[in-house]
C-alpha cells in the first residue's frame, strides 16, 4: 500500500494543488492529512490565503485528514490536551490578555491570526476532525496524528529537544499496537525520522524503516521558511520517501 502523507497547508492553495498533482503522477493508494489545513498569518507566510479552496480539494480527495492546532482555532475547538494546560471550557470567550495570564507564555494565542470565512461545509468539516487515527497498513498497524503525546493536536508552544521527550508518544504508540507514527506540525526541512535513541535528519533523502518503533516528521506543503514537500510511505517494502514541491 503506497500512503501519500500531507501536512501543514496553511490555506496555501497554490502549493496544495501542486502537492496533489505530484502525489497523482507518482500513484498512491491512500491519501492522508495530518493537520493545519487552516492557519494563516502575514508573519509567517506571503501567499495569498485560501482556506475554502483548500478545504473543499480535501474534502474531495484525502481519504482521511486530522485535526491541527490552527484548525482547532478556526472552528473554536478546545484540544484534548486542555485540562493540562489550565483551559476551561469558555475559552474562547477569553480576551487574549485573560487566555495569557491563566496559562502563561505556554499556549499558542494566534494573536495574528487572520480567521478564515468558511463555508457551512467547510466550518463543518473542520468540527469533525479527529486529533489522531491508527489505520491497519496491511502488514502493521500506523499511528497518525498533527503532533505528539500528550499535545496531538500541537496547541503548545513546545518542541521536543532530543528522543527522551517523545517517550509518551512512544507509549501511545505500543498502547495502539503500532510500530510506527507519522507527525506533522514541526515544518522540517524534508523528514526527522526519531527512534527511541537516534534522532535522524535525512531531508529529502529516504528512509528505510526496520521493525524498531519510529516517529516519522514530515515536511510542510506550505511555502514557509524550509522547503515545502509531501510524503509517500511504502508500507510493504518500509520505504519512506520526501518529495520536494518545487
Amino acid at each position: 500500500m503506497r500512503i501519500a502523507i500531507i501536512t501543514d497547508i496553511h490555506e496555501d492553495f497554490e502549493m496544495l494543488e501542486k502537492a496533489f498533482a505530484q502525489i497523482r503522477s507518482l500513484g498512491y493508494d491512500l491519501l492522508v492529512c495530518l493537520g493545519d489545513v487552516t492557519g494563516f498569518a502575514h508573519q509567517f507566510y506571503d501567499h495569498p490565503p485560501d482556506a475554502n479552496a483548500c478545504l473543499d480539494l480535501l474534502r474531495a480527495h484525502a481519504h482521511f485528514a486530522l485535526a491541527g492546532n490552527h484548525d482547532l482555532f478556526t472552528a473554536h475547538r478546545l484540544p484534548s490536551y486542555r485540562i493540562h494546560k489550565g483551559m476551561p471550557e469558555n475559552w474562547y470567550e477569553l480576551s487574549l490578555q485573560e487566555q495569557f495570564y491563566l496559562t502563561g507564555n505556554k499556549l499558542w494565542l494566534y494573536e495574528e491570526e487572520i480567521l478564515p470565512a468558511l463555508t457551512e461545509e467547510n466550518l463543518a468539516y473542520l468540527k469533525s476532525l479527529p486529533e489522531y487515527r491508527v489505520y491497519d497498513a496491511g502488514r502493521q498497524q500506523v499511528l497518525f496524528s498533527h503532533f505528539l503525546k500528550p499535545d496531538l493536536a500541537g496547541v503548545s508552544r513546545w518542541f521536543p529537544r532530543g528522543t527522551m521527550e517523545l517517550r509518551p508518544h512512544f507509549r501511545f504508540m505500543e498502547e495502539n499496537d503500532c510500530r510506527l507514527a507519522f507527525a506533522g506540525h514541526c515544518h522540517p526541512e524534508g523528514l526527522n525520522v526519531v527512534g527511541k535513541l537516534i534522532w535522524a535528519e535525512p531531508g529529502f533523502s529516504s528512509a528505510q524503516i526496520n521493525r524498531r518503533a519510529k516517529i516519522v516528521l514530515c515536511p510542510a506543503v506550505v511555502n514557509g521558511r524550509n522547503s515545502s514537500g509531501f510524503t509517500i510511505f511504502d508500507s510493504e517494502t518500509g520505504l519512506i520517501t520526501p518529495y520536494p514541491l518545487s
